[in-house]
């Protein structure tokens, strides 16, 4: 054979792709060489952007960020600044913010009757924050309270408060009848139960719902769970929910019981001006 047929070249694989790359590219200027790689690589580059921006956030969080001495939800309120609330109760109670993070969430809001993605998100935080033991106490209207109250989210308040302070809110008491919930999850329990949804109750009886909460004396097994503010000073001076009751609550897994029961004063204290509290839009 007085000649041999040219074999091509076998493909060798990253290193033969940026060889192609370089031959393509030598001749360009600077400018050309940028435009190509503009051209072909940008979703590369952008992509690889948006992961380091996360990444050096995510890192950025992880480093500055600060355990909680206080957390609180005052969920469905209404223009009510998170910034001026968590420092006035801070220097209220005296809490290290060098250290530590008061943080009071006054934008979450829940509807039990349309059930958005963003109610199933606000649902799905609570209950992290409880698994986690960071939330303290909350503030709920009081359909929102009943329907968490009766899922045993809060704490027997005679756990949480003496005799004297709890004769104190005596005429703002929330109950429960344990024996009403007791009979509710072991129904829960029983796969041979179907439950039917209900409509959307009116205000007419959300009222009454509310109103029921009241009195223990027409119940089996009272239990108080939670304190009406309708009457408190921060309720009246910031209007935070126009009609509704709201309530407040001891988380049932809080580790700063004594903090939430500062909090519980501040709520109450008529020396705070609260209307330096509420958003202004103007």
């Amino acid at each position: 054979m007085t000649t041999k047929e040219k074999k091509p070249r076998e493909y060798k694989g990253v290193r033969d792709e940026i060889r192609q790359e370089q031959m393509k590219t030598k001749d360009m200027t600077f400018r050309q060489k940028l435009a190509y790689f503009w051209y072909y690589y940008k979703i590369h580059t952008i992509v690889g952007i948006v992961v380091v921006i996360f990444a050096i956030s995510c890192i950025h969080d992880i480093v500055t960020s600060k355990d909680f001495n206080f957390y609180g939800i005052m969920l469905n309120s209404y223009q009510l600044s998170s910034d001026s609330l968590e420092t006035g109760f801070a220097e209220y109670a005296g809490l290290d913010t060098e250290n530590y993070e008061c943080f009071i969430d006054t934008d979450s809001t829940l509807s039990l009757n349309s059930m958005s993605e963003f109610d199933l998100a606000t649902t799905q935080k609570l209950i992290a924050l409880i698994q986690t033991k960071d939330l303290d106490a909350v503030v709920f209207d009081s359909q929102i309270f009943n329907n968490y109250s009766n899922n045993e989210m809060f704490m027997d308040l005679r756990e949480v408060l003496s005799a004297d302070e709890l004769e104190q809110y005596a005429d703002y008491l929330y109950y429960v009848d344990y024996a009403v919930i007791r009979t509710a999850n072991e129904a829960e329990a029983d796969q041979s139960v179907t439950y039917e949804e209900a409509p959307a109750p009116t205000a007419e009886e959300i009222a009454a719902e509310a109103e029921s909460h009241k009195h223990p004396e027409e119940m089996d097994e009272p239990v108080p769970v939670g304190i009406f503010l309708t009457d408190s000073p921060f309720a009246k001076e910031t209007n935070a929910y126009f009609t509704l009751d709201p309530v407040f609550g001891f988380s049932v897994s809080s580790q700063k019981p004594d903090t939430a029961k500062k909090y519980l004063e501040f709520l109450w204290d008529e020396s705070v001006d609260f209307t330096e509290m509420v958003e202004n839009y103007d």
